[in-house]
């Protein structure tokens, strides 16, 4: 595997070969002597009757493993040793060998190693993993990191007393600005790997932020593949049932999926270049051999479509053969596929060179390559495989960037640690660790409401492009006419839809059950929780009317001091309340029992609603250390996450982004967001009326699907009224898109926009909540207008695109 283990058993090292008739000494015995593996700080000791393998770096050296002779011959294929001093090593099941080159004498530290130990001191821990990273890690340059800098930073925090946990994180928090995906620390209890800050990786973290807030036990992992699944339907969902085919057969998250779409376009799903054989104990040649009968099996399947979609957006990577062992079905030609080499502080390593097998009956029609930011490693090695081939189009996100293989490390405490020590190039000499490839169509690659849409804004593309619609166009009577539908099945009275298209309003119009009581796209509706991005946007366009930065500390506007627990930052800004990442959550058990108000001074949790408390008293009770509805589980850390890192929607942030700006501006949220937003984009039916409660009195936002269109163009691009497009502060972002819904006692709503297709929608109703044949037809309805949006985006560009000509 691609993967180069941290405790490589001596099975990567040694072999038994051929003997001669007049030397009977085995093959490890007549390589008797000291080698070294140069740049992977790798050595070995191979004496008449046992084999010595050596971790090292200029600060220290671990031996991490001795085995006889005879325990090492059965892991080995072959050993070759050369006239040129040089050994080469291929273990068992493994396709590529590894090189060697002969030593006078083991490296000093080697004479006396560290022994690995669970009492490691501190210390010698993190000198030991600095020293390892300063010498082998080859891109510190490239990803404009000072890595004497991060020594000097984080080496006076280490005292030998500090918890295993306080040095994990420390060591985490040194090499997390590398960003590189094959940089990994695990201990026994945990596991850490480095990355860019990616849309699906960010969008797995939020659910699984937002789990453990509602006391869900998840991890990482396990959320990945639910979203694999999730993922493996959609593609499932433009294949034709009787082409699908997956790897393993029937498997729901699945190494491979394939088949024809309706309108003959191949889809070939590959998302990881490691399992393809069932056995769970097979070996990286016996996959590599079942990757050859899936291919077989896959062009057999697909060699009559008109094109393919080859989708590898979620390809964690694994063996180069394996990527080149696929891409090869795709040349019709002998092609350099990469060279690379081991560069680092220490020297360089011995250059290694492959090459892209030609294939009989290579499949040479156009094939559409998707990639993402999540695709990594030996992925990357087969997208430049595959970018050297002319039929071959990228579409997506730039890859992770990521190609070296990981070169693992024992710490002296027996943690595990990877690095990237090796530069990869293409035949032309390209590197492209860190920028990774770049595709000739850039197209957001992932969203969670593509997946709740059952659609993958990249398949949509290549199919559009290659004039094969993903679903057969409405006619404006189909989709009314389904809308009405709609409404009689889920008792919907009202509804009203406007549809924009690059700024511009392509449909608008209302629909009614009721003949006596008309509905168009200028009905008022009441908002619910959609005027909370009515509300994030009057509050950063007032934000500087009232010279307030949305980055500066916002406490001395408080009328109160806001208490985070013992231990937390309390710089809270602006910024942090308008994305949700300010640290302060909604405790459930306040929102959600019904408490009288002499309750409250026992501390026992109450409804805002029920209190008849006003905003500033609200906030005082629940944020203030003495406040009589203060407790932990106002804020994050309650259930392990930190202010600024997670964003996790809160009701009260937005009530304290309020009454912020109130208290800056000296003016209530209505008048700025009249001045600020309503009057600026002629949002003349949109309004704050109040309602009467028996607990208080209360304001909601009443609005039209036209008014909410105008704000909704401008939210995604410059207007004469506001020259800058709106923040879209309080809405779900999502990769490119942005949406909220609003769910009230007689609503249901939603605001949509994709700011990559300049497109977006507003969905107004009065739908009952609490009924499930409404819910059914509503969700039904959402599916239906997100459809047309799709529809008369495309056609409306068309338009434009015919103009031009």
């Amino acid at each position: 595997m691609r993967l180069i283990s941290g405790i490589l058993t001596a099975a990567l090292i040694l072999l038994s070969g051929c003997q001669d008739n007049q030397d009977h000494r085995s093959d490890l015995q007549r390589s008797a002597g000291f080698w070294q593996k140069p740049a992977y700080g790798e050595a070995l000791n191979i004496t008449m009757n046992r084999v010595i393998r050596y971790q090292y770096n200029r600060y220290g050296c671990i031996q991490v493993s001795e085995q006889q002779h005879s325990d090492m011959t059965a892991q080995l294929d072959s050993v070759a040793l050369s006239n040129t001093r040089r050994l080469r090593v291929t273990p068992k099941g493994q396709v590529y060998p590894s090189y060697y080159t002969q030593l006078d004498t083991l490296p000093d530290h080697c004479n006396n190693p560290i022994a690995i130990s669970d009492s490691a001191a501190p210390d010698v821990i993190f000198d030991y993993f600095w020293h390892t990273f300063n010498d082998y890690y080859a891109f510190f340059s490239l990803r404009d990191v000072d890595w004497q800098a991060q020594y000097d930073l984080y080496r006076p925090m280490v005292h030998n007393s500090m918890s295993d946990e306080a040095l994990f994180s420390l060591l985490s928090d040194m090499v997390a600005p590398l960003q590189d995906m094959h940089v990994t620390l695990s201990s026994h209890q945990q596991d850490y790997f480095s990355s860019k800050p990616t849309p699906i990786l960010q969008a797995i973290q939020n659910e699984l932020d937002f789990r453990k807030y509602q006391g869900q036990d998840s991890d990482l992992q396990s959320l990945y593949q639910h979203y694999q699944k999730q993922m493996q339907r959609v593609s499932s969902h433009y294949i034709a049932p009787d082409s699908l085919n997956t790897l393993p057969q029937g498997s729901d998250n699945a190494t491979a999926i394939w088949g024809v779409t309706a309108s003959n376009v191949g889809i070939l799903v590959i998302n990881n270049m490691n399992f393809f054989d069932s056995d769970k104990a097979a070996d990286e040649t016996q996959h590599l051999e079942a990757a050859h009968k899936m291919m077989a099996d896959v062009m057999a399947d697909l060699k009559d479509s008109e094109a393919m979609i080859i989708d590898i957006r979620h390809n964690t990577g694994g063996d180069d053969a394996i990527s080149l062992a696929v891409a090869s079905y795709f040349a019709d030609r002998e092609l350099l596929a990469f060279n690379k080499q081991a560069i680092n502080q220490v020297g360089r390593g011995i250059p290694l060179r492959q090459k892209l097998s030609a294939h009989q009956t290579a499949y040479t029609k156009p094939v559409y390559l998707l990639t993402s930011q999540l695709t990594v490693s030996a992925a990357e090695v087969f997208t430049m495989a595959m970018d050297q081939l002319d039929h071959v189009t990228k579409v997506g996100e730039e890859t992770a960037g990521a190609l070296s293989d990981a070169l693992r490390f024992s710490l002296p405490n027996g943690w595990q640690f990877s690095l990237s020590n090796e530069v990869y190039r293409n035949a032309q000499g390209n590197s492209f660790e860190h920028v990774g490839f770049i595709p000739d169509h850039h197209v957001p690659a992932f969203s969670l409401h593509d997946i709740e849409m059952k659609r993958f804004s990249t398949y949509d593309f290549v199919l559009n492009k290659l004039n094969k619609p993903p679903k057969p166009n409405m006619t404006i009577d189909d989709f009314e006419h389904q809308v009405r539908e709609l409404q009689t099945h889920g008792n919907i009275t009202k509804v009203a839809v406007s549809i924009i298209s690059q700024g511009q309003t392509v449909y608008s119009h209302g629909f009614t059950t009721e003949a006596q009581h008309p509905v168009n796209a200028d009905t008022p509706f009441y908002l619910a929780s959609l005027d909370e991005t009515l509300i994030g946007a009057t509050i950063a366009a007032a934000s500087s009317e009232s010279h307030l930065a949305l980055d500066q500390p916002i406490e001395h506007l408080l009328p109160f001091p806001l208490a985070y627990p013992s231990g937390q930052s309390n710089a809270l800004t602006l910024i942090q309340l308008l994305t949700h990442t300010s640290g302060i959550v909604d405790n459930r058990a306040i929102f959600d029992c019904i408490l009288t108000l002499s309750q409250i001074n026992t501390r026992q949790a109450v409804t805002c609603a029920d209190t008849k408390l006003s905003r500033g008293d609200f906030l005082a009770a629940y944020l203030s250390a003495e406040g009589e509805l203060y407790h932990t589980g106002n804020f994050s850390s309650q259930y392990g996450l930190e202010p600024g890192t997670s964003a996790i929607y809160s009701q009260v942030g937005v009530e304290l982004a309020t009454f912020v700006i109130e208290q800056a501006s000296q003016t209530s949220i209505s008048e700025l967001a009249q001045r600020h937003l309503f009057e600026p984009l002629n949002m003349h039916n949109t309004r704050f009326q109040t309602l009467s409660t028996k607990a208080q009195a209360k304001s909601e936002l009443i609005s039209t699907a036209n008014d909410l269109s105008y704000f909704l163009a401008a939210s995604m691009q410059p207007t004469y009224a506001l020259p800058t497009p709106l923040s879209r502060y309080f809405w779900l972002t999502d990769n490119k898109q942005s949406y909220q819904r609003g769910s009230g006692a007689a609503s249901r709503t939603h605001l949509y926009a994709d700011v990559y297709s300049q497109t977006g929608f507003v969905l107004l109703t009065d739908a009952n909540p609490d009924s499930e044949a409404s819910n059914e037809a509503y969700m039904q309805l959402e599916h239906l207008v997100f459809n047309m949006a799709e529809q008369l985006n495309r056609e409306f560009q068309q338009r434009i695109s015919l103009r031009g000509k």
